[in-house]
């Protein structure tokens, strides 16, 4: 059975989608730190920065994301958007992560 994102990965080089990877790649952040992104629309839907982020495309929970190569501005927006540092909007989301390793490695 093909899946809608087998079918959208054999388009060409400028339809095809793009994998998490390669998204972080291109827009010059690491793979963690569009997790966290994505955690913080979760946790905060309503927020206007939340809706900054464009949805990305995903067949099942655990399964790769992708992204349209037109979403790729929408996040280099999102990214120099947002309020950077220890106070900034993703602050309570990273404590959070940090917080809960710092206690696994105790």
């Amino acid at each position: 059975m093909e899946t809608r994102i087998f079918r959208e990965l054999n388009k060409t080089t400028e339809d095809r989608l793009l994998r998490a990877e390669e998204v972080a790649v291109m827009i010059g952040s690491s793979l963690q730190t569009i997790n966290y992104w994505y955690r913080f629309k979760k946790a905060y839907p309503d927020n206007e920065y939340s809706k900054m982020l464009p949805d990305f495309i995903q067949d099942g929970e655990r399964q790769t994301r992708y992204w349209h190569p037109k979403d790729i501005q929408k996040l280099v927006d999102f990214k120099n958007t947002i309020p950077h540092g220890r106070h900034g909007i993703l602050s309570p989301i990273t404590q959070k992560y940090l917080r809960n390793r710092k206690e696994q490695n105790d």
